[in-house]
């Protein structure tokens, strides 16, 4: 019993000098790797996790490949259009990256604005004219709501309708008014209001528009 708990203890210590051994190995090679590292600086054009482009200060554009194991050091994400620093060991031959290895990639910009933006558009929210934040579903019922300029009285529907044959969208619900595009025919419409005049509202480019009733169909 006492050779199987000594043979225990030895065993456990060359495990222990093993693993010491290991750490002090990679944190070795790190240092030497710090030692021959070189560093660039750029605007990052592209990262998706294991590929990185910039563009350098002097307008160069590289890619680096195969950059799955690069420590990103950043404030709230990165993004294209960052003012990065590359750390890397291996040489660079004009364009060629392939002996290079990015180790580390840094940004000192804080991203925490845009990735608010880019929730809020995630959630369906979106900017209006005046800065504030509508939801986007609001945003497009209020859509086509606008009443003819020429008086016309108006029946509110909300309906889609199909398009028989190409039609003029006018401002108006009237004749001669201005024209702001075409709806192509076999297309639809989403109407917002019968005219009493016979025109149609609907909405058009985030809008309103109106179209003879003759070119659309339920």
């Amino acid at each position: 019993m006492r050779k199987f708990l000594l043979l225990l203890t030895v065993l456990s210590l060359l495990l222990s000098f093993s693993a010491c051994g290991g750490k002090n190995s990679r944190q070795k090679e790190e240092a030497e790797l710090d030692a021959l590292s070189s560093s660039m600086t750029g605007t990052l054009t592209r990262y998706t996790g294991s590929l990185i482009s910039i563009e350098t200060d002097d307008g160069q554009a590289l890619t680096f490949e195969d950059c799955a194991s690069a420590k990103v050091e950043c404030i709230n994400g990165i993004l294209p259009g960052n003012e990065v620093t590359l750390i890397y060991v291996g040489g660079i031959d004009g364009t060629d990256t392939s002996n290079v290895r990015v180790r580390r990639l840094i940004t000192e910009e804080d991203n925490s604005s845009i990735m608010a933006l880019a929730e809020k558009a995630r959630e369906g929210i979106a900017r209006s004219e005046d800065g504030t934040y509508v939801n986007k579903d609001e945003k497009e019922t209020e859509a086509g709501q606008e009443l003819p300029h020429s008086g016309v009285e108006v029946e509110s529907i909300r309906e889609t309708a199909y398009v028989i044959s190409p039609v003029n969208v006018r401002a108006d619900a009237k004749s001669g008014s201005e024209i702001l595009g075409v709806l192509d025919g076999g297309g639809s419409a989403t109407v917002t209001g019968i005219c009493a005049n016979g025109w149609y509202r609907i909405i058009y480019d985030g809008g309103t528009g109106y179209v003879w009733r003759d070119y659309l169909t339920w």
